[in-house]
Formats: C-alpha cells, sequence, structure tokens
C-alpha cells in the first residue's frame, strides 16, 4: 500500500498534542516529519514539545525547528516574542505534563528546508496538515512558490466565518500572522486547501463524559492526555463557562483520515484583515457574491459523534460505535 506523505506543522499546545498522538497511529500515513513553529508557546518550547511528543510515541520521526516569530518579525529580522498564552496550555505547553525530551530526534535541518526538500522529493504528494501559525509555509513560499504549489494539499486549523476566540472576530493561529495566511492561500488555485475553522471546531466538544471516558478506557494513553487537558478545562470554564474543551487541532487530522467527518464543505474565497479593529478576521465569501477566484474549501459542519468514534479508534484503538453506545449520551 502506498502510504500519504504527510508534513505536521505545529506549535504544541495541547490540543496540537492531542492531534500528533493521534495522526501518529494513522496506518495509511507515513508522517515524513515534524515542523514546529511559534504560536502557542516560543519556538524552544513549541520545538521540545514536539520532540517530547515523538519520544512519548515510540516514532523515529524528525523534529525541524521552524520560524520563531511571524512573517514580518522573520523578514525583519527581529528577536522572539515573548509569548503568554495566559496558561490556556499550561507553563510548558503541555499542561504540566512530564515527558521526557530526547535531542537526538530534533534535526539540524530547519523547517523551511525540509518543507520544500520533501516537496521536490516527492512532487504532488505532499499533504501539510497546519495546526499552527502559518508562518513556516509563507517563508517556504517565499523561497520556492514553484515547489509549494506542487504541494498536494493542505489542511489548516485556524480562522472562522462567524466567530473568533482571540477576538470577537479572530481565531488566534490567523490573527497571530495574517501575511502569512494571505501567502498561502494565494496557492489556492493550485493546491487544496482546507480550513477547518472555528465554526467547525466548537461543534465538536469534548464533556466530562468523554473526558472520563478517555482516562478509564483508553489506558496509559487516556490517562496522559486527561491529565494534560486539565489547564485547558479550566480555561474553557473560566473564559466558555461550560465544563468540556475544543480539541481544535484534532479536526483536521480527523478530516485528512476521513472527510466525511464533514457535512459541509464551501468553496469559496476567502480573504483576511491585516489590521486594525478587526485585525486577523476572515472574509469567506460563502454565497459567491464577489465570483472571485474559489481559493479556499471551508469546513462549516461536522458530524460530532462520528468525529468522537473516529477519534476512539485511531488515537486509542477504542470501537466504540457498538460496544458502548453509551459514549456519548448527549449526542
Amino acid at each position: 500500500m502506498n502510504k500519504r506523505k504527510i508534513i505536521f506543522d505545529t506549535d504544541p499546545g495541547i490540543d496540537d498534542a492531542v492531534a500528533l498522538l493521534t495522526l501518529l497511529n494513522v496506518e495509511s500515513f507515513e508522517v515524513l516529519g515534524i515542523t514546529s513553529v511559534a504560536g502557542n508557546k516560543g519556538i524552544q518550547h513549541t520545538t521540545d514539545n514536539a520532540s517530547k511528543l515523538i519520544n512519548y510515541a515510540q516514532k523515529n520521526i524528525k523534529v525541524y525547528r521552524g520560524a520563531h516569530s511571524s512573517y514580518q518579525r522573520v523578514k525583519d529580522g527581529l528577536i522572539e516574542e515573548v509569548r503568554d498564552g495566559g496558561n490556556v496550555h499550561g507553563e510548558d505547553g503541555l499542561g504540566g505534563v512530564n515527558l521526557p525530551i530526547d535531542s537526538d530526534n530534533i534535526s539540524a535541518i530547519g523547517a523551511i528546508d525540509f518543507i520544500l526538500d520533501s516537496v521536490r522529493t516527492y512532487p504532488g504528494e505532499v499533504e501539510i496538515i497546519s495546526v499552527g501559525p502559518m508562518t513556516n509555509l509563507a517563508l517556504a513560499i517565499d523561497q520556492d512558490e514553484t515547489t509549494m504549489r506542487k504541494v498536494k494539499k493542505i489542511w489548516s486549523m485556524g480562522g472562522g466565518v462567524f466567530r473568533g476566540n482571540v477576538t470577537p472576530v479572530a481565531e488566534f493561529n490567523y490573527w497571530f500572522d495574517t501575511i502569512s495566511v494571505e501567502k498561502v492561500y494565494s496557492l489556492g488555485n493550485d493546491v487544496d486547501i482546507v480550513m477547518v475553522g472555528l465554526d467547525a471546531t466548537h461543534q465538536c466538544i469534548f464533556d466530562a463524559n468523554d473526558l472520563t471516558f478517555i482516562r478509564l478506557a483508553a489506558g496509559e494513553k487516556g490517562e496522559l492526555i486527561y491529565a494534560m487537558v486539565q489547564d485547558y478545562l479550566n480555561a474553557y470554564w473560566k473564559f466558555n463557562n461550560y465544563i468540556g474543551i475544543v480539541i481544535h487541532d484534532l479536526l483536521p487530522v480527523l478530516m485528512a483520515i476521513d472527510p466525511t467527518v464533514c457535512t459541509r464543505l464551501v468553496h469559496s474565497n476567502l480573504r483576511i484583515v491585516h489590521q486594525g479593529l478587526t485585525k486577523g478576521q476572515c472574509i469567506v465569501d460563502l454565497a459567491d457574491s464577489w465570483k472571485l477566484n474559489k481559493n479556499a474549501f471551508v469546513a462549516m459542519d461536522m458530524d460530532v459523534r462520528k468525529c468522537k468514534e473516529l477519534f476512539m479508534e485511531v488515537c486509542f484503538g477504542l470501537v466504540v460505535k457498538e460496544t458502548y453506545v453509551g459514549v456519548f449520551p448527549t449526542l
């Protein structure tokens, strides 16, 4: 079987961690490498966290260190911004869970060179799952746009049509680096780009019942994830006033595994606001009012139960559809 070639571009991050631990279990995927980027935490934390997760999963995969800040700051030669996500992801980005790092799995090759080399080696085959700011991809476009137009597909967690999180209208990943978002979507005529934004991810809330099931039924990895998400759980109670979490970065991974978990995918023109009060807002022409080039496939509705069942099966090997119908009683 020819496995699909995957690069995971990430800024771990609790939801990134859950997404990565799921991705690494997909038998039909060949994960070429993990590229880190600054976002949820600074680049040292995100690179180390990716290394810790690869080490925990006992996979022979390299981590490639990427951009230390947003596109414009990198281009201007500025130092890394100090990131503080308000402890949404804990002090270290992994909810304080103590995982050993293996520096041997951190490559001396940088993320941008790795991405370009991979696409040159496998033109038209490489799929990039991007769950952090798109800075690495934009810098790769600057270096060799022709090669980046040979990426097979980009699955992006970011943006939103009708909601935001860092502001009322802007999602964090896209708000953090709007220039990179614009550059990446400029590939949309040649590369299928799937935006899995907040409209889709917020439909899939893992409530207390789901999280308890993971802790009790999913073995050591389930206990690890349950411990990891406690800071996340506290943040959702504080800011959203409900007991549960949204594992945003998991959704593009699930869509990459099985696109039918998305029940409404709209081919549309997407633009982004770069400054002012609405910085980071996605302007998505769902109705095709402008008749402009359609550069994005935007996920709008998800089959929530199917998402959860797929996650349980792939990440933990738990087939819950028939064996335990009471796992998701609220659905």
